[in-house]
């Protein structure tokens, strides 16, 4: 059987997606006797992919490149033999890549490719599927307990983080955060959120958005509620004839918008106690010897170092890339997103969204995030 381009890009960006359902994974290598294997379908396909990709543009004998890209990825060689000479060891060097430069690499690899629409239909099936079992199982996360939900998934019941298997459960207000079938309530948020991203994008697939909304509502997540809100904020007033409508219903509006602040905040929803946390941890507890313009601390913060408590969070991407690759990374990552989503109208109203969120959380360490943030640039064609 012969195998095309775009067959194996379809089927290794699946691989991703599956990849992000930790429990089904765990479960199946589980059964196996290595249930750590689970982890490895992620940077083995990614692997796999590049090498696909450069094949796809040696055999075109050309690759999509720009000025800004030869910018971005010289200046990131620089920082990734800074990193080596500051990591602790391999496992911390690839994980300090993955928070740092991998969601770009991808970006510019998904150039290089263009997948077809029966394929991007295909991926689109894959994701409404994955949507659904989410859904499903959430509503049995509330119909079981937490307790008898995760023994029945995964053997055993740990409250809050599982230390060996890394799967989270937790409450919020009346409500489970489910881990679904991802292994963590953030993650599940986010699966929902990009999911109706791609899905909104399509005129084909609009109907299936709703379905993904209620997911990325379901993870409550306030990061990705940030994102919606800013994206459906944008896409309606960002019209005239809606910005005619608003004009007569303003101070309603606002009636309507104070009034729901309220409720948030008699419900805690506005508390801003562990965001002031977090602004002390940003003054006190970061590292002070690092170059504002270059960073250089790329390997000594982030995921790299996950005994080390906050500064192995930071709760702040921005931070943690003005630590790593300082100003220059950052300005240089902006543009390089910017000159990929220049045409992408509604991509550029999720990425205020995205930009906005990134200040109350590290986005790249989430694996929803890595592997869904980037199919939002891919090329389709009909």
């Amino acid at each position: 059987m012969k195998l095309s381009f775009n067959k194996i890009f379809f089927i290794l960006l699946v691989a991703q997606i599956i990849s992000l359902q930790g429990i089904i994974t765990f479960n199946i290598f589980n059964y196996l006797g290595k249930w750590e294997l689970k982890s490895i379908i992620h940077p083995l396909s990614v692997f796999l992919l590049f090498i696909v990709i450069v094949l796809y543009r040696i055999k075109k004998n050309s690759v999509k490149i720009t000025s800004l890209d030869l910018l971005l990825f010289s200046y990131f060689i620089i920082c990734f033999i800074v990193l080596i000479f500051n990591a602790a060891n391999f496992q911390a060097i690839f994980i300090s890549f993955r928070e740092v430069f991998l969601i770009y690499i991808l970006i510019f690899a998904y150039q290089q490719i263009t997948i077809s629409e029966y394929y991007w239909d295909k991926i689109i099936k894959w994701l409404h599927l994955f949507v659904i079992a989410n859904l499903i199982f959430i509503i049995l996360t509330h119909v079981l307990g937490p307790e008898e939900y995760m023994k029945l998934l995964t053997g055993k019941y740990v409250w809050g983080n599982d230390p060996e298997y890394k799967f989270k459960i937790s409450s919020f207000l009346y409500f489970w955060r489910s881990p679904g079938l991802i292994g963590s309530p953030g993650n599940v948020g986010y699966f929902g959120l990009i999911a109706y991203l791609l899905f909104d994008q399509d005129k084909k697939h609009k109907k299936k958005s709703i379905f993904a909304v209620i997911l990325a509502i379901a993870g409550f997540v306030r990061s990705v509620y940030v994102v919606l809100v800013v994206y459906w904020f944008l896409k309606f007033f960002l019209t005239k004839k809606n910005l005619r409508k608003i004009q007569s219903a303003f101070p309603y509006v606002l009636l309507v918008f104070f009034l729901i602040g309220c409720f948030l905040y008699t419900k805690g929803l506005l508390d801003l106690t562990s965001f002031y946390m977090r602004i002390d941890h940003w003054i006190y507890d970061i590292p002070r010897d690092f170059n504002i313009l270059f960073g250089g601390k790329i390997g000594e913060v982030g995921g790299s170092v996950r005994s080390e408590g906050f500064v192995a969070t930071l709760d702040n991407y921005w931070l943690l890339m003005l630590l790593s690759v300082g100003l220059v990374g950052i300005v240089l990552g902006v543009l390089f997103i910017y000159e990929k989503s220049f045409k992408k109208r509604h991509i550029n109203y999720a990425l205020i969204g995205f930009m906005l969120a990134g200040i109350f959380i590290t986005l790249s360490q989430g694996m929803s995030f890595l592997v869904l943030f980037p199919m939002l640039f891919l090329n389709k064609k009909n």
